[in-house]
């Protein structure tokens, strides 16, 4: 297993997450909840992409062959994209669930 390949994934998976997510917030807000609902789905298939990175390094090292994984720097950057794409995209379901109430 390639880890740097790994934390790119995640880095950069998180990061479209992320983009995308704040991406369809605008959209709510400018009445597109359609395309914020789309905009979502796309987010969420990245962030569960990112996920499946991540969840690739810890079963190596779990595993029975268990590669010892030395943390990085790099893996810590690319962990806490992953947080933060998390935290933004929960966040932009709830916004987006207001703006779609407020206009009922």
């Amino acid at each position: 297993m390639d880890i740097i390949e790994q934390c790119m994934k995640i880095t950069s998976f998180g990061g479209q997450a992320k983009s995308l997510a704040l991406q369809a917030i605008g959209m709510a807000r400018s009445n597109d909840l359609d395309g914020a609902d789309r905009t979502m789905a796309e987010a969420g298939e990245y962030l569960t992409r990112s996920h499946e990175a991540h969840t690739d390094l810890i079963s190596a090292e779990a595993g029975d062959n268990g590669i010892k994984i030395e943390v990085t720097l790099f893996m810590v950057h690319a962990a806490d994209h992953l947080s933060a794409a998390d935290t933004v995209y929960v966040l932009a379901e709830e916004i987006i669930h207001l703006y779609r109430k407020g206009r009922e």
